[in-house]
């Protein structure tokens, strides 16, 4: 049965933090502890959480708060579920947080949290609804409010994360496959079939791998790909909707072919970074990046950067496979900052540029300022179409172009395919235009004139790069804050390419949204308690 925890807002008479002196009472009302509790602990609804319990009469639950900022903790200070409840047992500063001022309340058994973990995350494998994230926004937004924060405009960043999961070979990954495979099976399915498994169950998967040569890689490969199909088809019928059966489905899939009624097994250039990473984290994916690999996620990160704003925090925070381009982050993210916070203008980096993101940006109305632009950079003799003068209605079809050297062209758009556009100059004015032999625009061989071919893209390509080109060092300078940001999130799990101490995505994205909730409190707790003393301690923050 759920009931609210509103026990810590009423005082006892005499607490251990009463007993506290007084230099370790003002330690502790300008501590992180005192702020997470006014601004955090406090402002977690409850009944966001409600959905997980039963509506009859019965034991009531651990109290969410407490669940919640547990997690919280967690995930902003980097500690396991031990040291963290050694804390939670022993630390004054960490029961205060929680809203505990003594140490014979509040308290309850660590698989307590388990089974609050396990109940979220059934929820949403359901419900496709993340509570922790959705309670984690209204409270963000209401510090936003709190605290008169201008949401206008935002910055973003994305990173990868790793998942806890073991880096493995392309043949151990399969023979595990075939271990957990074999491990679904009643004691009588594997006596039947016990000569078809004999040679992958007799040892672990890495052992079995460390007694198979290099010149014999590829032998076992294919015998490995014919046994598997064999699995497959002898317990399609009776396994076939179970976890250990799909797996081996995938991975069969994506690592060998049929080829003239023969299995052949894929290159592994035809292996993408979508193919199955691990067993225990089905969405990990793979991703070579600047050099780096890493399996796992890619985690958004978003924040406030008006100059207005004496306090920055961050809005929103958002996860998906780490093969996710940047610019789905921005689609699919900049919904949400529109319906919270009202966002107008957003700062990013290359990577966020394209279809994709310039249709969402567009959607919404959010201006998207971007400090540099992918490809290969535009010989600064050339001339380019970013330098082209193009009119446009106000539902932004091409109507007019008009050349650097202020020749105008005869435009036509194309009836085959749509966005593409044909303009015409007359020869006689681009042979002695100076730039000539610097233009886009070509010459026709049958006919007496130039002619530049462009599409939609190429013109918000250009449109970007006359922006950078422009307003470059600005955008760059105004969007360099966000990864200092990025690196506080991930700290706690080892900075960069950190690997977390969980798997799967919904536990990636509890921890990364709640190790960011952690950086606000301590950016809020730097401008209320400014280490030069410099302001009066806010109301209801005194201990006395």
């Amino acid at each position: 049965m759920f009931r609210k925890n509103e026990g810590h807002k009423q005082q006892r008479m005499f607490t251990s933090v009463d007993q506290l002196p007084e230099t370790a009472r003002k330690h502790l009302e300008q501590s992180w502890a005192q702020v997470f509790y006014h601004e955090y602990f406090c402002r977690i609804n409850e009944e966001v959480f409600s959905v997980l319990y039963s509506d009859k009469h019965s034991r009531p639950n651990t109290p969410i708060n407490i669940l919640v900022g547990f997690e919280t903790l967690k995930s902003g200070f980097g500690l396991s579920d031990e040291r963290l409840y050694d804390h939670f047992m022993f630390d004054l500063k960490f029961r205060y947080a929680l809203g505990l001022k003594d140490f014979d309340e509040g308290n309850f058994e660590l698989r307590t949290i388990y089974n609050f973990r396990s109940a979220v995350s059934a929820y949403e494998e359901e419900h496709r609804v993340n509570l922790i994230h959705k309670a984690s926004e209204q409270i963000t937004d209401e510090q936003l409010k709190q605290f008169q924060i201008k949401t206008g405009l935002q910055r973003m960043d994305s990173t990868m994360v790793q998942s806890n999961i073991r880096k493995m070979s392309r043949l151990q990954l399969l023979v595990e496959i075939i271990h957990r495979f074999y491990r679904m099976l009643s004691e009588e399915e594997q006596k039947a079939y016990e000569q078809l498994f004999a040679r992958y169950v007799k040892e672990d998967s890495l052992h079995y791998c460390c007694r198979v040569k290099r010149d014999e890689m590829d032998g076992r490969l294919e015998q490995l790909g014919k046994d598997l199909s064999t699995m497959l088809e002898c317990f399609e019928d009776v396994h076939g909707d179970e976890k250990a059966y799909q797996q081996a489905f995938r991975v069969f899939g994506e690592h060998f072919r049929f080829e003239q009624e023969s299995i052949v097994v894929r290159e592994s250039k035809e292996l993408g970074g979508s193919t199955l990473q691990s067993p225990d984290d089905e969405e990990a994916t793979f991703r070579t990046k600047s050099r780096e690999s890493s399996r796992g996620y890619g985690a958004n990160i978003t924040e406030t950067c008006d100059e207005d704003n004496n306090l920055q925090l961050i809005s929103r925070v958002s996860v998906a496979p780490n093969i996710t381009d940047d610019q789905q982050f921005l689609a699919e993210d900049i919904e949400n900052l529109k319906e919270r916070e009202g966002i107008d203008e957003v700062y990013t980096d290359a990577g966020y540029t394209g279809e994709a993101a310039a249709k969402a940006t567009a959607t919404y109305q959010v201006s998207q300022h971007v400090s540099a632009i992918k490809g290969r950079k535009k010989e600064k003799t050339r001339v380019g179409l970013e330098d082209f003068t193009v009119t446009r209605t106000s539902e932004g079809k091409v109507t007019a172009i008009i050349c650097p050297n202020g020749q105008g062209g005869e435009l036509r758009e194309s009836k085959k395919a749509a966005d593409r556009y044909t303009a015409g100059f007359s020869a006689d004015g681009c042979q002695a235009c100076p730039f000539v032999n610097q233009c886009p625009a070509k010459r026709l061989k049958k006919r007496p004139s130039y002619v530049l071919h462009f599409t939609a893209t190429d013109l918000r390509v250009a449109a970007t790069r006359k922006q950078v080109a422009e307003t470059g060092k600005e955008i760059t300078n105004k969007r360099a804050s966000i990864e200092s940001t990025v690196r506080s999130v991930i700290h706690p799990f080892g900075g960069h390419l950190c690997k977390l101490p969980v798997r799967g995505r919904h536990r990636v994205t509890t921890m990364m949204v709640l190790s960011a909730m952690m950086v606000n409190i301590r950016r809020i707790r730097g401008y209320l308690f400014p280490e030069d003393g410099s302001k009066p301690i806010p109301d209801g923050y005194a201990l006395c």
